[in-house]
C-alpha cells in the first residue's frame, strides 16, 4: 500500500504540485516569522555584545519603567563619575550623554522611518569607541560623528555641514567623522550620531549631568565584584548593572519589542494561508477518492482492507504534507528575505545576524504541515475506505454517503454557536490582550468552518442566479458552466471557501480601517476648534520655545501646546498623561464631556486633579471623585483626583492634567503639538505662511491646517493598509492554486463527456468558455461569501470598540474592487485547465474510462 501511495501521488503530478503548493505557502510564511525574528534577535544581540565588549560595570538612572515616549530623563550628578572613578578596583571610566534627536540636511529632515536618530557624547576616555572609516571622532564645539548610513545616504563626507534638531533647539555642526557602530552601517534604521559631551549636555538641556556612567575593572578583578563595590558607593535611586547584563536586557528589550507585534502579526498571515490550504488540500483529496473510486474498489477486491485503503491515502497525504514542509522550510527564508526587504523600503534596515535556522522552526514548519495536510484529508480518506468492493466492476458507483451527512446543517450550527462564543468571550473576557485576540481567531476560524459547512446549500440557488448572465450571453457554454457547477454543491463551495477565507479577512480589514478613518474625521472636526496644528515630522518633542515664536506672530490669536509623557498608574498600567494650559485650551478644544461638571472641570483644574478619557476610566475602573495615584519614570509620585470624564479616543486619550500638575510631576516640558487659532480677520494660507517662516530655521516641524492635518493621518493608515494587504495576498494566490485545482480535477474527470462534446460539433472556444465560467462562478460565490463573513466580522469588532473611537463604515467602491479581483481570480485560474481541456484528443476520450 506504501507503493500504491508513492505510485498515486508521483502519476498525478499536475495535482500533486497544487495540492503541495497550497500548504507550501502557508509553512513558508510561519517559517519565514521565525527565521527573521531569529535573525534580529541575534543581529541585536551580536551588535550590543560588541558595543559593551569594554565595558564591565554600567550605571545609570533608576527607572520605575521604560518610557517609550521619550521623556525628559533627569540622569545623574557629572559628579557621580568621579565617584565611580575612586571606587576600588575602577581602572576606567566615562560619563556620557544619550539622547533622541533629528537631523537635517540642505533644510530637510533625514527620515529614518520612524525608528529614532540616536545621539551619544564622545570623550577621549570612551570605553568602547566606534570604528572610524572616514576622519576622526568631534574634538571641538559643532563637530559630530555620523553613521556610515546617513553619510552614504545623505552624500556627506568630513566637513559636510548638518543640523542637529533637539527638543531644546536647532544647532549646525560640522561632520568630523564618518564611523561604524559595532561593525554596522546601521542600527535598525535608526541614526547614530556623536558630538562633544558639552555639545550635548547643552543641545539637550543636561547641564551639570550625563545619562549614564561606563566603567572598566581593573585586571583580576571580576565585573560582578565591581558592579557590587559600586553599588555600596552610590545612592539607591542609581541602577548599577555589570556590562554584560545590561547588554543582555536592552537585547531583550528589542526582542520582547519585536515578539510583541511582528511575530504574531506575521504568523497570523502564515494561519491564514494555511487554513486556505486545508480546505484546498480536502477539496483535492475529496475529488481524488471520487474519481479512484473503481481503482479503490478493485483494491477492496482483490483483498485490501478498509484500514489498509485508509493508510494509503493518509500515506499520500504525509507524502504530501512532509515535502511541502520540506520546501516551505527552505522558502521561508526567501519569505524572511521579502519581509525585511519591505521593512527597507519604509526606511527600516533591522540589522541581521546570518542565516539562522533553530530546531525550533524545524519542528514547527513541520508539525503544521504535516498536521494539517493529515487532517485535511482524513475525512476523503475515511470515503475512501467506504468505496465497496463492486465499484471495479462498473463505473459510476459513487461512494456511498455517511450515515451522518444528515447531520452536517445542525453540526454546522453547532460550530458556529462554538465560534460565537469564542469571539464574544475575546471580546469581553478577561485575560491580556494578546490572550483575548487569540480566543477572538479561535473562534473566527470555527466560523468560518460552519460557514463553508453550510455554504452547499447556498450553492445550487447562488449558481442558478449568477449563471442566469452567463446563460443569456452564451446559451450552451453558459448553460454547461452553471450546470457543471452545481452537478457537486459540496466541491464548489469547497473551493469557494478558499477564496472566502482570504477574501474574507481583507474585507474585515478594509471595512475596521474605513470606519477608523470615518471616526478619526468625525472626532477631529467635532473636537478641534484651532486653525493650524504645528507638529513634528519625526517621533521626537518639539523645540519648547516655538511656543513663543508662533504666539508672536502678529495674526495668531491663540497657540498653546500639548505635552505628553508616560505615567505608572496604580503601579500596573502605563498611560500617557497630557499636560495641558486648561485656560487656552479651551478656547481651542471641544470637550464631550460624560460625567462631571463639563467646562468647568477642565478650567479648574488644580496641581492635585485630573480629567480622564472614557476608554481609560473604564481600564482603571475609576470614576469623578476617586484618587489616582501616579508614578513618573523617574519614580516621582502623585494621588490625582478625578474631576471629570470626557469621550476622545483619536486625539486626546489617556489622562489630561493641568499646568501646576505636570509642572510637579515632571522637571521640563515634552510638547508633541502645538496648536494655535488665528484672528477672525487674518486669510487662513496668509497666516500659515507667516508661522511657517517664524519656524523656517526648524526643518523638523511642519505647519497643517486641519484638512492637511487629517489627510496626513488618513494616509499613513492607508500605507499601513497596503502593507496589510500585500501580506493578505498570499492567502487570494493560495485560493487561486485551489481553483486551478479542482478545475483541473474535473477537467479530469469530464474527459469522456468534454470528448463527446467535441464530438458533436462544440468548438474549442465554447469548451475554453465552459471552464472559465465555471471558475468565475466559483470565485463569485467565493467573493460574495467573503464580503458577507468580512462585513459580518467588522460589524461585529466595530460595535464591541465604537468607545475607542471605531465606528462602522462600509467603503463602497473597496467592496466593488474586491468583487472585481474575485472575478479576475476566476478568469485567470481557468487559463491552464481551459487549455489541458482544448488539447484533449476526441477519440481518446470517447473511450475513456
Amino acid at each position: 500500500m506504501i507503493r500504491v501511495a508513492w505510485r498515486s501521488v508521483w502519476a498525478h503530478k499536475l495535482r500533486t504540485l497544487f495540492t503541495m503548493l497550497a500548504i507550501l505557502l502557508g509553512v513558508a510564511m510561519i517559517s519565514g516569522t521565525f527565521v527573521l525574528t531569529d535573525q534580529i534577535d541575534r543581529g541585536f544581540k551580536q551588535i550590543l555584545s560588541s558595543a559593551y565588549e569594554g565595558v564591565d560595570v554600567t550605571v545609570a538612572q533608576k527607572t520605575a519603567f521604560t518610557d517609550q515616549m521619550g521623556g525628559a530623563a533627569t540622569g545623574l550628578p557629572e559628579s557621580m563619575v568621579g565617584t565611580v572613578k575612586s571606587v576600588d578596583g575602577v581602572a576606567k571610566t566615562t560619563g556620557y550623554v544619550a539622547a533622541v534627536g533629528a537631523v537635517a540636511v540642505k533644510g530637510e529632515v533625514v527620515a529614518t522611518g520612524g525608528a529614532p536618530t540616536l545621539f551619544f557624547s564622545c570623550s577621549a576616555d570612551d570605553l568602547t569607541p566606534p570604528e572610524y572609516i572616514q576622519g576622526a571622532p568631534p574634538s571641538q564645539r559643532g563637530e559630530v560623528g555620523i553613521i556610515e548610513r546617513l553619510a552614504t545616504g545623505q552624500k556627506l563626507s568630513v566637513g559636510s555641514p548638518i543640523t542637529v534638531i533637539t527638543a531644546e533647539r536647532a544647532e549646525q555642526a560640522r561632520v568630523s567623522g564618518v564611523f561604524r557602530y559595532a561593525e554596522q552601517s546601521s542600527l535598525g534604521g535608526s541614526l547614530i550620531v556623536y558630538s562633544t559631551l558639552d555639545d550635548a549636555q547643552s543641545w539637550f538641556g543636561m547641564s551639570g549631568r550625563v545619562s549614564g556612567i561606563d566603567a572598566q575593572a581593573t585586571p583580576g578583578v571580576p565585573a560582578k565584584e565591581l558592579a557590587k563595590r559600586i553599588r555600596g558607593a552610590l545612592p539607591a535611586d542609581v541602577e548599577v548593572k555589570t556590562g554584560e547584563q545590561t547588554a543582555a536586557d536592552q537585547t531583550k528589550l528589542i526582542s520582547d519589542a519585536v515578539g510583541t507585534f511582528l511575530t504574531p502579526a506575521l504568523l497570523s498571515f502564515g494561519g491564514i494561508a494555511i487554513l486556505v490550504g486545508a480546505f484546498i488540500i480536502f477539496n483535492a483529496f475529496s475529488m481524488t477518492v471520487a474519481q479512484r473510486r473503481r481503482e479503490l474498489g478493485m483494491l477492496r477486491a482483490l483483498g485490501a482492507s478498509r484500514r489498509q485503503v485508509l493508510g494509503s491515502i493518509a500515506g499520500e497525504a504525509l507524502l504530501m504534507g512532509a515535502f511541502a514542509s520540506l520546501l516551505g522550510l527552505f522558502a521561508g527564508l526567501g519569505v524572511a528575505a521579502a519581509v525585511n526587504s519591505a521593512f527597507k523600503q519604509f526606511g527600516m534596515d533591522i540589522p541581521q545576524s546570518g542565516l539562522v535556522m533553530e530546531l525550533r522552526t524545524v519542528v514547527v514548519a513541520f508539525a503544521v504541515g504535516i498536521v494539517v495536510t493529515l487532517l485535511s484529508a482524513l475525512v476523503p480518506a475515511v470515503r475512501a475506505t467506504r468505496v465497496p468492493p463492486i465499484a471495479a466492476l462498473q463505473e459510476g458507483t459513487e461512494p456511498p454517503r455517511s450515515r451522518y451527512a444528515w447531520l452536517t446543517p445542525y453540526a454546522a450550527a453547532a460550530v458556529a454557536a462554538l465560534g460565537a462564543l469564542g469571539i464574544v468571550g475575546g471580546m469581553y473576557g478577561p485575560g491580556t490582550t494578546a490572550q483575548r485576540l487569540g480566543v477572538i481567531a479561535a473562534g473566527a476560524v470555527l466560523v468560518f468552518i460552519a460557514v463553508a459547512m453550510v455554504s452547499k446549500y447556498l450553492v445550487p440557488p447562488l449558481v442558478g442566479l449568477l449563471g442566469w448572465p452567463l446563460q443569456a450571453f452564451s446559451p450552451v457554454s453558459g448553460r454547461l458552466a452553471r450546470d457543471n457547477s452545481r452537478r457537486n454543491p459540496a466541491r464548489t463551495a469547497a473551493t469557494a471557501s478558499a477564496l472566502m477565507i482570504g477574501l474574507g479577512v481583507v474585507v474585515f480589514v478594509a471595512v475596521v480601517a474605513q470606519g477608523m478613518k470615518s471616526s478619526f474625521i468625525d472626532t477631529f472636526d467635532r473636537t478641534v476648534r484651532a486653525d493650524y496644528l504645528i507638529v513634528g515630522s519625526t517621533n521626537m518633542p518639539l523645540p519648547a520655545e516655538l511656543l513663543m515664536r508662533v504666539r508672536s506672530v502678529s495674526d495668531v490669536q491663540e497657540a498653546v501646546t500639548l505635552d505628553a509623557q508616560e505615567v505608572q498608574v496604580k503601579g500596573g498600567d502605563i498611560s500617557i498623561i497630557w499636560g495641558i494650559d486648561q485656560h487656552a485650551l479651551s478656547r481651542l478644544w471641544q470637550f464631550e464631556w460624560l460625567e462631571g461638571p463639563g467646562d468647568r472641570a477642565l478650567t479648574a483644574l488644580g496641581a492635585d486633579d485630573a480629567i480622564l478619557e472614557e476608554q481609560t476610566a473604564k481600564s482603571l475602573a475609576v470614576g469623578v471623585g476617586d484618587a489616582l495615584k501616579v508614578t513618573t519614570a523617574d519614580g516621582k509620585r502623585a494621588e490625582l483626583r478625578v474631576r471629570g470624564i470626557y469621550r476622545d479616543p483619536m486625539m486626546l486619550d489617556g489622562i489630561a492634567v493641568g499646568k501646576e500638575g505636570y509642572a510637579a510631576l515632571f522637571s521640563r516640558a515634552v510638547p508633541m503639538m502645538i496648536i494655535a487659532d488665528r484672528v477672525p480677520a487674518a486669510g487662513v494660507d496668509e497666516t500659515k505662511a507667516a508661522i511657517t517662516a517664524a519656524l523656517e530655521d526648524v526643518p523638523s516641524v511642519t505647519v497643517q491646517t486641519g484638512a492637511e492635518f487629517k489627510e496626513t493621518v488618513v494616509g499613513k493608515l492607508s500605507q499601513i493598509l497596503n502593507l496589510l494587504y500585500g501580506l493578505l495576498a498570499l492567502s487570494v494566490i493560495i485560493s487561486v492554486f485551489g481553483i486551478v485545482n479542482t478545475l483541473v480535477l474535473s477537467v479530469y474527470e469530464r474527459t469522456r463527456e468534454i470528448g463527446l462534446l467535441r464530438a458533436i460539433g462544440m468548438s474549442r472556444r465554447q469548451v475554453r468558455s465552459i471552464v472559465r465560467y465555471e471558475s468565475v462562478i466559483t470565485s463569485i460565490i467565493g467573493s460574495l461569501l467573503g464580503i458577507a463573513v468580512g462585513i459580518l466580522f467588522a460589524w461585529v469588532v466595530t460595535t464591541r470598540f465604537a468607545g475607542q473611537g471605531i465606528t462602522f463604515s462600509i467603503p463602497g467602491v473597496q467592496l466593488v474592487v474586491f468583487l472585481v479581483i474575485g472575478i479576475l481570480v476566476g478568469v485567470i485560474a481557468a487559463i491552464l485547465p481551459a487549455r489541458r481541456a482544448v488539447r484533449i484528443d476526441i477519440l481518446d476520450a470517447i473511450h475513456y474510462e
